[in-house]
């Protein structure tokens, strides 16, 4: 059961990242005709308060995409220290997805919304609030 719901984590951040990765990425999430859009909202952010990049910002297509690879990386090895780093970073991606959520542009989103939305679901099962059998289905 265990490894089925690490395969299960994996794929979602891995789906997840392919999302935020490219012009095409937001046509996995069911929005193809944000492809055009992507290249200026993704091109910078002035960084969240609270996250290490507040004040000097970066690049979401960089910086989302790497933090949910690691995240699909992690979710594939056991342990309840790594378990507490990802809860971590989980909430460290919802305060990020909630910053860009007022620095990408309206159309976008639903995108971020449906990013926030499994990531809050992935907390609550690093939370033990959720039983581990099947927590977060893949989008």
């Amino acid at each position: 059961m265990e490894v089925e719901v690490r395969r299960a984590r994996h794929a979602l951040y891995l789906r997840l990242a392919a999302a935020h990765a490219g012009p095409l990425g937001p046509a996995l999430l069911g929005h193809p005709e944000l492809a055009p859009l992507y290249p200026t909202a993704y091109a910078a952010c002035g960084g969240a308060e609270g996250l290490p990049c507040a004040g000097v910002g970066g690049e979401p297509r960089v910086c989302v995409v790497r933090r949910l690879e690691h995240l699909a990386r992690s979710a594939l090895r056991g342990g309840k220290r790594r378990r507490a780093q990802e809860k971590a970073m989980v909430e460290g991606l919802l305060v990020c997805m909630a910053h860009l959520q007022q620095e990408f542009p309206k159309e976008f989103l639903p995108v971020l919304e449906a990013t926030r939305r499994h990531l809050e679901k992935d907390l609550r099962y690093l939370q033990g609030e959720l039983s581990p059998e099947g927590p977060v289905p893949v989008p």
